[in-house]
């Protein structure tokens, strides 16, 4: 699209888009280069918003189809990779009240002002606040944005603009003739007279644009915009024809005045010279020749007249055709007036829909940036669903494990009580599996919490043997010393009765062997009168007695052998009994160690059971949520593309 931009605009702006250019990445540094552009956008707009690599520009104009009149402002945000509370500044018309001091050395100064955006568009800083305090001193409640700070300023800026051509228009009526003076002020009054009509057909024009439909008046709002672009050209050029048809009037006034004078000094000179004539005539007759002259020339005189005559006549033409001009300029002005009115109205109409399209826009923005965060998380999601499906299937493959060795586990408490040997079909179905699997675990640890009671008993019983033993040993101990001190006592007993017995049998052989001598050998009588004489009861009791002790001896070592061998037997028992409570502690912690692996087995299986279904069921509610989410974004987006259908496709649009 073919645009080209106004000399006197590029001079204005020249200074900025250098500036701009230098400093922030403007794509454009002069006025071919902003020409190309400004080609490259599509429609009949006269917004352009361009984004760089730091820095979003603005460009709001007013354009009159493919010729750009004027440049209005130009908006500098900064993006989030360049400054994050993404502050920036509006380039636009300087104040008229408030003009901007001379030591500014900004570009565009006098004539344009940097105003600074700050607070991610919250906060502008204007010599002139665009909203009015209430009687209840309230303020303006909604949140301010880049797009409607940009909005403001620029409004500022139109509003400018609008006054400098009033007070031009003013100035331009003040100059103008005084017949286009009193056709003004009768329209003034007129207008004054028609004032309830003049309300009345604008209270009708407003219900009827409240009647049209937001897309419509902004169709509409663009179109008058444009319609106002292109009548305030055509009003420029109708004064610029105007000031050339009213300079053009003064030089004919000045002309016809100088014509005037001269034909009324024409005409002294003519009744001089008829006085001149009939003095010539009533004194000389022979001065034809010169009255012939004085007739020629006359002649051209009057052809001179007549042709200033026409001159007139083309003046008052000229006249009826600037009266002609004033009341189509004044037709014009009326015109102006209402579209101005109109415009008003719709300016306000626009802010407010400028405002609800900047909310719109910002919430289609922050709903984009959301869809596309949904996107990338359901594309997220849908890796993470594939890896969970395979997790799935591990699941599954851990699940038949889990089965497998719960029919071992099922085996083995077969095994431990003896008695079970029923086989347990597994059936289709993760939840009765899982059932199953609740029910036989909790068999399990009551079997488990069983045999652990079991195990204690025999614990118990195992302490209570061992004290038993322990008891067992001791007072074996102390009878086995006990019958060790007796039998050593009874030995030295046995010992001193044997040495006893030897020394009486001793005693005894003397005895006899001295009686059998005494007998024989009487010679010793006098030797045996003096030995004493043992009687035979004496040795009838020497020899009971160590009959008696040989016998008591014996007894005492056939006793000694008992408690001998009574001592191995209870050896013999004891060593049984230890091998045996052994043997019983052995099978104890092997039963124990057994019961623990399985109750261990029991708490990884049932932990991985109770963790597989909080996943799955966190996995349905992620995708419950995804999906609500999804539906949502999908209606939003059927919604706004309904909508954009029936603003593209419409009658309206088409019209």
């Amino acid at each position: 699209m073919a645009l080209e931009i106004d000399r006197e605009c590029w001079k204005r702006w020249r200074p900025v888009i250098m500036r701009l250019a230098a400093t922030h990445g403007f794509p454009a540094a002069n006025l071919s280069q902003l020409t190309n552009l400004l080609r490259l956008f599509n429609g009949e707009g006269s917004t352009f918003r361009i984004t760089g690599d730091r820095w979003r520009f603005i460009i709001d104009a007013t354009r009159q189809d493919k010729y750009i009149v004027k440049i209005i402002a130009i908006t500098v945000i900064a993006r989030h990779n360049e400054d994050e509370r993404r502050n920036g500044v509006v380039i636009a018309r300087a104040c008229n009240l408030h003009p901007s001091s001379e030591r500014e050395k900004l570009p565009g100064a006098p004539h344009l002002k940097w105003y600074p955006v700050t607070s991610g568009g919250e906060v502008y800083q204007h010599c002139c606040a665009k909203e009015c305090t209430g009687p209840d001193r309230s303020t303006p409640t909604s949140r301010g944005t880049w797009e409607t700070s940009r909005l403001r300023i620029v409004q500022k800026a139109y509003e400018q603009e609008l006054l400098v051509l009033r007070e031009l228009h003013r100035e331009a009526a003040a100059n103008a003739s005084p017949a286009f003076q009193g056709q003004e002020q009768s329209t003034e009054l007129s207008g004054a007279d028609n004032e309830p009509q003049h309300a009345m057909r604008k209270h009708k024009s407003y219900a009827k644009i409240d009647s049209y439909d937001r897309e419509k008046l902004l169709h509409l709002a663009e179109r008058l915009i444009d319609e106002t672009g292109s009548l305030r050209h055509e009003l420029r050029v109708v004064n610029a024809e105007t000031e050339t048809l009213r300079a053009r009037n003064i030089q004919l006034d000045k002309e016809n005045a100088m014509k005037s004078a001269t034909i009324g000094s024409m005409r002294a000179d003519l009744k001089r010279r008829c006085v001149q004539m009939e003095k010539m005539t009533k004194e000389d007759t022979m001065k034809e020749a010169t009255i012939e002259n004085q007739r020629h020339r006359l002649k051209s005189l009057r052809e001179k007249n007549k042709k200033l005559g026409t001159e007139v006549n083309e003046r008052t033409e000229l006249a009826t055709l600037n009266e002609q001009l004033e009341a189509g300029r004044a037709t014009l002005i009326e015109r102006q007036e209402d579209l101005t009115g109109e415009r008003d109205a719709l300016i306000e109409r626009k802010q407010s829909l400028a405002d609800s399209n900047a909310d719109l826009e910002a919430k289609m923005a922050k709903m984009e940036r959301k869809k596309a965060r949904m996107d990338s998380k359901f594309s997220r999601l849908n890796a993470k669903l594939q890896s969970q499906s395979e997790h799935i299937e591990t699941l599954t493959t851990a699940n038949d494990e889990v089965r497998e060795t719960v029919e071992e586990m099922n085996e083995s408490t077969a095994k431990l009580e003896s008695e079970k040997a029923e086989a347990i079909k597994v059936s289709e179905g993760l939840e009765k599996q899982l059932t199953e699997l609740y029910t036989k675990l909790h068999q399990s640890h009551t079997k488990v919490e069983q045999l652990q009671r079991d195990i204690e008993l025999e614990v118990v019983h195992k302490g209570r043997t061992q004290a038993a033993l322990n008891k067992a040993q001791q007072d074996l101990q102390h009878r086995s010393t006990a019958q060790f001190n007796r039998i050593q006592q009874l030995e030295r007993d046995v010992s001193d009765k044997h040495a006893f017995t030897q020394s009486l049998q001793s005693e005894i052989l003397c005895l006899q062997q001295r009686s059998q001598g005494a007998q024989h050998s009487p010679r010793h009588g006098y030797g045996a009168h003096r030995e004493p004489l043992v009687s035979a009861r004496e040795l009838q009791y020497q020899r009971e007695i160590s009959r008696q002790a040989n016998q008591k001896a014996s007894d005492m070592e056939s006793k000694l052998e008992a408690m001998k061998l009574a001592m191995e037997a209870m050896k013999s028992e004891v060593q049984t009994e230890k091998a045996e409570l052994n043997t019983q502690k052995a099978e104890t912690d092997a039963k124990k160690a057994e019961v623990e692996a399985l109750a261990k087995k029991c708490a990884e299986r049932m932990n991985a059971a109770n963790a597989k279904e909080s996943y799955t069921m966190s996995l349905e509610k992620q995708l419950e949520e995804m999906r609500g989410n999804m539906e949502g974004i999908l209606g939003r987006v059927s919604v706004y593309q309904g909508k954009k259908r029936r603003r593209t496709e419409g009658p309206d649009f088409q019209l």
